[in-house]
């Protein structure tokens, strides 16, 4: 081949003809070009013009994802005019893609907490990994849960539908779990730089934690006695108990914060001096003074304080006030004072305010609780006097007012009523009108002096916390605006940690992330939640109004477990499930896009989420078609496709039905294409949002392709399942959502032995003794031949081996196998005398450059989609495909070049008079292979008699002829454990053909795809009467019990069994194969979750599912496949531990005790199987054999295992309204 010299960027490259660009950069890592629209897989589309690069010579810029390379081609792929047209691209794109790219709740809260990524972690049960979530913004989760002022529910947008979602109640549902401290916080190496903090405020402490976690040393300098700032001695107890923050504080110090109180800057030890002793300050040192009512005497008259003073001095001591307490103010200080000067005895208690209720800035909840405890409120009045005797006061002189025009905060201004004064008699009056700072001795340093506001505050940038002078920062009440509420000042210490790290490392800070909000262009509004229905908010519980009185215990008691599921189930999870990993904003943020640039008129789509598995947001399409090309390659008529013109262009299902309606297979694998979040998938478990996994590589366990799949964990029973993540790497229904199987189903979580008609709970070593005692007891009374081991063919090699070893060494028994494959008719070794193994002869890979491909009893769409997907794509590029089964589908008929429908049961009368054919015609020849005499002699087949039997047309034979006469490269399909069009010697004259036809020189592969995931496993590993483990064939003198298959199904149908151990199969659901051990004395069951079987048995084990099992498996192929647990098993065993725990019991040494052990063994025993990294050695001779077609149809067993169940009921009551029971 011819090499195509081009230079890239300079560089001069080889590469092969017919390759586009981008495929030639990214070979040879010269760029990261962007791409939305593009996928390897898929061919060429260049719809989104992000990938675009300037070729010297071309007047236009070129996608790099659709332009083949050329001799001498120049290319540029990152100058500027390249990115201005990435970037007008994307703004274009971004201008009319109306979503949230996180939730407002998140936008509003100061801290940026992930909101709806806790709500949605709480929903899923996951308490610690949601305060651990939250903890990421705001290290005083528990402080926040009781006296945030909830700016996230200003901006919920259920507030449009009826009321916000109670998110700060959930918080202190989750603050209030047990596991809340549980974990230690995640510390970077010390760097030995030091961070000395003026304040243990909420400020303080924020940055103390954010410092600590990033490996600097934070030194926190407290002037009070005990920590905490504000927290502690302006929030009473009543709400903020001391424990509460005290747990908080302790928490804290865990990142390595030292913290010293007692310690007045200024007067104990200078700025200066401590500007010297540590790399950075950061100064938080709250606000401390009370703001003055500006009337005559309040400053030396006995009885008036400010609020700023009261709180602190009854947070240390609680001597009870009396008389009447007015307190001035609107704001939660004022609630704090009024509410507290109740609890301490006044005898009334007044709060005056200018404005009216509705405008106070205080929480609601706690205006509705001050008026619960019975505090007077006093609306439109203001202070203007005070009046005294002897230097004390004797009442406060007021004044009416009423509402004029709304002011700069956008309330009303308060206009005074003249003639309208008023005395108010009292013995205390508190000023709780705001407060100011006292920053003497925090201000001078040798550089300079810090430069403040007409405020007194500290003038600091507001994205860095920074001061005028170099490495001292500043935050929360004493910085910028004022003082605030303690949300904003975790924000400023979340801020300035960042800031310092940076400074200190020489850094610049990280550009804020990039989103897109729907209320950049307007507030969505009740419109748009139209279908979401009222549902009442859930409050706090709180203790009576006549306990709290001389009480300062806390009023909130907590959220119950079901108030917490009732309010997560409320959230609406507006922000994308897609933020962390969504194409388009990350692109978005990286050419740094103008979301003005081309802002205009949005379309508005409505979310479609009929879909049982999926979630089509249409407003975050970007019509790039990737969805549509994938389910093009995967279905015959696919599901998706673009309706309307221009800027009305939509992504939709065909004849624009719901998708469930459609040809959707519900695969997901639209999902995996999507580059946004316009196709998302639904969760088989409560809570949505953008959050981080725990990522687990392993392999699906429904049927025995065992395609790679991810495990993508939240915690604690709450994973979904994604492919492999490699271009062109899809799953199937099964693989994808199959796990809402193990999730929603009741798992066994402990050993249970029947007493009666009740079951208890036992110490598996317990259950393990009764298994022994009665196994062995019925084997003494009446045989090891009348008891026997049973496992389902979803299991692993290694509970196989163990099973086996149960039956044989514990039991002394053959009788050893799976009921699944014995009451279908299963034979055992079936090709060993054809080929030396029964297997597939080849990989799917054989299919790559077939021009043939013959599929008999299968359906490979519903059983073997990854599959199907292969034999789709040679058939579109032009190889013939022939399809013989009794029912054809309508995607058969339209992809087959022939499909044939022969009686069922009768299927090998039809392929031996085609094997006859090719015979008769010299295509084929028996002669010079092994077994040739035996394979002719008494051999009877006619192309009229086998169409006849077969309930064919002649003319299907002599088409099929014709098609193998003309093909080189011929791949045979066909299920051998699917019963539905099963015939007698079926698989065997496919053998021969096999072999016929390789000898005439067409290269011809036999693929074995099993309906259920290990059944070759259970020869390999002696989970058949028929072999010993290592597919060693038994002996005649063998144990007692059945030799074959036949023979033990023999056994079970004559009701001779007396004992049995079932090991995931349920065939007590069932009255025939129920019938089989209706005489048995002891049933013993092991089982993932509740059968009629496991209900039936004197004692069950719990086993573990296949995603929680590590282990092997041997595929359809041949090939020996690792499993990963992914997810732990809720019993806490694996089924291998279990099984490994009652062989040891039966005293078998077992040898399970690592995986490298277990493979290197499995390896020994499959010798004739490819393991890992192997090819089989096979010559692709063998022996023929004689063959007799019988008209006989298999029966059809009842599903035995999970998956064959969950399959069965799928196809029979339609995805649309399957759902798990």
């Amino acid at each position: 081949m011819n090499m195509i010299k081009l230079k890239i960027n300079g560089q001069e490259i080889e590469a092969a003809p017919g390759k586009t660009i981008l495929e030639v950069v990214r070979e040879n890592d010269l760029d990261d070009i962007p791409t939305l629209c593009h996928s390897p897989e898929l061919e060429p589309y260049g719809s989104c013009f992000v990938c675009v690069v300037e070729v010297k010579g071309r007047r236009n810029l070129v996608p790099s994802c659709a332009t083949a390379i050329a001799p001498d081609m120049e290319v540029e792929t990152r100058n500027q005019r390249v990115l201005d047209s990435r970037k007008t691209a994307l703004e274009l794109l971004l201008s009319n893609h109306y979503a949230d790219c996180v939730s407002p709740c998140t936008e509003g809260c100061p801290a940026n907490v992930d909101v709806q990524g806790y709500i949605a972690l709480s929903a899923m049960g996951n308490p610690r990994q949601a305060v651990d979530l939250i903890r990421e913004k705001n290290p005083l989760p528990a402080v926040c849960a009781r006296v945030c002022v909830r700016k996230c529910e200003d901006v919920c947008r259920r507030s449009d539908v009826d009321t916000p979602v109670a998110i700060n109640n959930i918080k202190r549902y989750l603050t209030d779990s047990e596991n809340a401290y549980a974990t230690e916080p995640e510390c970077l190496p010390p760097t030995g730089k030091s961070v000395g903090i003026v304040g243990s405020g909420p400020a303080g402490l924020t940055a103390a934690w954010f410092l600590g976690k990033l490996g600097i040393k934070p030194v926190i300098y407290e002037a009070k006695e005990r920590t905490g700032g504000m927290l502690r001695y302006g929030i009473p107890e009543y709400r903020l108990p001391d424990e509460v923050l005290d747990k908080e504080v302790e928490y804290i110090k865990k990142t390595g914060a030292e913290i010293h109180c007692g310690v007045k800057i200024g007067t104990d030890v200078s700025l200066n001096d401590l500007r010297k002793k540590h790399n950075a300050l950061f100064i938080a040192a709250g606000a401390w003074a009370g703001k003055a009512m500006r009337v005559e005497g309040e400053f030396d008259t006995d009885g008036v304080v400010t609020g700023a003073d009261f709180l602190p001095e009854k947070a240390d001591s609680r001597e009870p006030v009396s008389g009447t307490v007015v307190v001035v103010g609107g704001g939660n200080t004022a609630m704090d004072a009024a509410r507290t000067s109740w609890r301490l005895n006044a005898d009334k208690v007044i709060v005056l305010y200018r404005r009216t209720r509705a405008e106070m800035p205080a929480d609601k909840m706690e205006i509705v609780d001050l008026l619960e405890e019975g505090v007077e409120l006093m609306e439109l009045a203001a202070p203007v006097g005070i009046v005294r005797e002897n230097g004390k006061l004797k009442a406060l002189r007021c004044q009416r007012m009423k509402l004029g025009e709304p002011d700069a905060s956008g309330r009303r201004r308060p206009v005074p009523l003249e003639g309208s004064e008023f005395e108010l008699p009292c013995n205390l009056v508190i000023s709780a009108i705001g407060q100011n700072t006292s920053l003497r001795g925090l201000t001078e340093i040798e550089t300079g002096e810090v430069e403040l506001t007409r405020w007194n505050t500290y003038v600091v940038n507001t994205r860095t916390m920074q001061t005028n002078i170099e490495g001292i920062f500043a935050g929360g009440d004493a910085a910028d605006d004022g003082p605030t509420v303690a949300i904003d000042a975790i924000r400023d210490g979340q801020r300035a940690a960042k800031s310092i790290a940076a400074w200190l490392a020489d850094k610049s800070l990280k550009a804020e992330p990039f989103v897109v909000h729907k209320d950049f262009w307007q507030k969505p509004g009740k419109t748009e939640l139209g279908e979401v229905k009222e549902s009442t908010r859930h409050e706090l519980h709180t203790i009576e109004v006549d306990e709290r009185l001389n009480s300062f215990s806390e009023v909130a008691t907590g959220f119950d477990a079901e108030d917490n599921e009732h309010e997560t189930d409320r959230c609406l999870s507006c922000g994308c499930v897609r933020y962390d990993d969504c194409d388009l904003r990350l692109y978005g943020e990286e050419y740094g896009v103008d979301m003005d640039e081309f802002k205009g008129h949005v379309r508005k789509h409505k979310v479609d989420d009929r879909h049982p598995y999926l979630v089509y947001d249409p407003n975050k399409c970007i019509l790039c078609a990737r969805c549509i090309r994938t389910c093009e390659r995967i279905l015959p008529i696919p599901a998706l496709g673009l309706v309307g013109r221009g800027f009305k262009t939509e992504m939709r299902p065909a004849m624009n039905d719901p998708l469930v309606d459609t040809s959707c297979i519900s695969c997901g694998n639209c999902v995996d294409a999507c580059p946004t979040g316009a196709l998302t998938m639904k969760y088989p478990f409560n809570g949505r949002a953008c959050l981080a996994t725990e990522d687990i590589t392993t392999h699906c366990g429904f049927c025995s392709i065992g395609c790679e799949i991810t495990v993508k964990n939240f915690g604690d029973q709450s994973y979904f399942i994604s492919s492999s993540g490699k271009p062109g790497d899809y799953l199937c229904r099964y693989g994808r959502f199959g796990n809402e199987l193990f999730i929603k189903q009741d798992r066994l979580k402990s050993s249970l032995v029947r007493e009666g008609s009740s079951f208890n709970t036992v110490p598996q070593k317990d259950a393990n003794e009764v298994i022994v005692r009665e196994m062995r007891k019925v084997a003494e009374q009446h045989g090891a031949d009348k008891v026997a081991v049973f496992v389902s063919p979803e299991l692993t090699n290694e509970e196989f081996l163990l099973a086996s070893e149960i039956a044989r060494k514990g039991i002394g028994t053959n009788n050893i196998g799976s009921l699944s494959i014995i009451g279908s008719g299963g034979r055992s070794a079936v090709l060993d005398k054809a080929f030396g193994f029964t297997a597939s002869t080849s990989d799917r890979n054989c299919l790559s450059d077939s021009d043939l491909i013959i599929c008999n009893n299968t359906a490979l769409e519903d059983d073997h989609l990854i599959l199907a997907v292969d034999v789709i794509q040679r058939v579109k590029k032009g190889a013939k495909l022939i399809v013989a089964n009794s029912t054809l589908t309508n995607s058969d008929q339209h992809l087959a070049t022939l499909a044939v429908d022969p009686m069922r049961g009768r299927a090998s009368f039809f392929w031996n008079a085609v094997m006859q054919e090719l015979m008769d015609t010299g295509i084929v020849s028996p002669d010079n292979l092994e077994g040739r005499d035996e394979f002719l002699k008494n051999r009877s087949a006619s192309t009229d008699t086998g169409a006849s039997k077969a309930g064919v047309e002649m003319e299907d034979i002599s088409r099929t002829v014709e098609l193998v006469k003309n093909a080189n490269r011929i791949v045979i399909i066909h299920s051998t454990d699917r019963p539905q069009d099963a015939s007698p010697a079926d698989i065997e004259i496919f053998a021969d053909l096999a072999l016929m036809l390789r000898e005439a020189g067409k290269s011809t592969d036999l693929l074995l795809p099993r309906l259920i995931a290990n059944t070759a496993g259970l020869e390999v590993m002696g989970a058949d009467p028929a072999f010993l483990p290592g597919r060693v064939p038994i002996s005649e003198n063998a144990l007692p019990g059945a030799k074959t298959s036949q023979d033990l199904q023999a056994i079970l149908e004559s009701g001779e069994l007396r004992a049995a151990f079932i090991i995931g199969e349920n065939p007590l659901d069932f009255t025939k194969t129920g019938s089989w051990f209706h005489n048995c004395q002891f049933l013993a069951a092991m089982d993932w979750t509740g059968t009629e079987t496991t209900m039936a048995a004197n004692v069950t084990l719990p086993g573990s599912t296949y995603l929680e099992t590590p282990g092997t498996r041997c595929n359809y192929e041949g090939r020996v496949i690792c499993y990963n647990g992914a997810v732990a098993p809720p019993s806490g065993r694996t089924g291998t531990e279990t099984l490994e725990s009652l062989a040891e019991a039966f005293g078998i040494e077992t040898d399970m005790s690592s995986d490298e052990l277990i493979r290197e063994k499995l390896g020994n025993m499959v010798r004739f199987y490819w393991n890992t990294g192997e090819e089989r050695n096979w010559n692709g001779r063998g022996t023929l054999v004689p063959v007799t077609p019988n008209a006989k149809a298999s029966s059809i067993l009842p599903p035995l295992t999970h998956g064959q169940q969950y399959r069965k009921d799928i196809r029979e009551v339609g995805t649309e309204r399957f759902r798990v029971l």
